[in-house]
């Protein structure tokens, strides 16, 4: 019986802390960026959110991270870190600035469903970069490791009533950049060729038309990845993740590039 204790209270033990938040990047379009909190677990409404940090790396110049929302009318802070700074002290390879984004203690009461999408922070990437990326600062980055867990992410809460933990569960898989190339593909057909592409936004399918011949159409995700390959004009993303998608299509005589947006 002894025995039969012990596992139901590891059971318990296991339970609690599988609860966690992860954390993610959704572009809202035109240089707007939302960090999102994924719960892995239901709220009726006790859940205290205390503190929340995390760094956000741009690439180094003009770009910084402006016009920053609040979160439940408490006031979230920027401090940046640049490139030269990180240098200095042998970090970084000269080519990122840092962001250190805080939500200073205090508490905020949420109700929420495991998987939903709960707004942190929304803000502008200022001077429209180009090239390089947008993304969360992991916190097994060499530059992380450096700063002593400085800039490292974390999500203060208090969950069960009881005590104020980290439950920072990690970032989302694929959700935590942005790639700025992707911003800088016109919706317009890069060729002499018509072709729509509808609708867009889109949750589940999307549709081209077009009287050009088409080979293959790739599907690159904002890192760059490519997640699909297909020869039809039919598209199905229900089973992609939210954010914006580069389509490479192919065709007999040309390639054109579109955006994709998947609600």
């Amino acid at each position: 019986m002894k025995h039969f204790y012990t596992l139901i209270s590891l059971f318990i033990i296991i339970s609690l802390n599988a609860q966690n938040y992860e954390l993610a990047i959704v572009s809202n379009g035109n240089y707007n960026f939302s960090i999102v909190a994924i719960p892995d677990f239901d709220s009726s409404g006790n859940t205290d959110i205390s503190d929340i940090g995390f760094a956000l790396m741009v690439p180094t110049g003009n770009t910084d991270v402006a016009n920053l929302s609040q979160f439940n009318g408490r006031t979230i802070s920027s401090t940046e870190v640049t490139a030269t700074v990180l240098s200095a002290n042998g970090l970084g390879d000269g080519t990122r600035d840092g962001f250190l984004i805080n939500l200073p203690p205090g508490q905020t009461l949420l109700s929420h469903t495991s998987g939903q999408q709960i707004v942190i922070l929304s803000f502008d990437i200022t001077n429209m970069p180009t090239t390089g990326q947008l993304e969360i600062l992991t916190n097994t980055d060499p530059i992380a490791i450096g700063l002593g867990g400085s800039l490292n992410s974390f999500y203060n809460a208090n969950i069960d009533s009881t005590t104020t933990q980290d439950y920072f569960g990690g970032i989302v898989s694929g959700q935590g950049n942005f790639m700025f190339d992707v911003l800088g593909i016109e919706d317009e057909t890069l060729s002499n060729v018509d072709l729509y592409l509808y609708p867009n936004p889109t949750q589940d399918f999307a549709y081209i038309k077009t009287s050009a011949v088409i080979k293959t159409i790739e599907i690159y995700d904002i890192t760059g990845k490519l997640v699909r390959d297909v020869k039809t004009k039919k598209l199905v993303v229900s089973d992609l993740n939210s954010g914006v998608y580069l389509l490479k299509i192919y065709t007999e005589n040309t390639t054109i590039v579109r955006r994709l947006i998947k609600e």
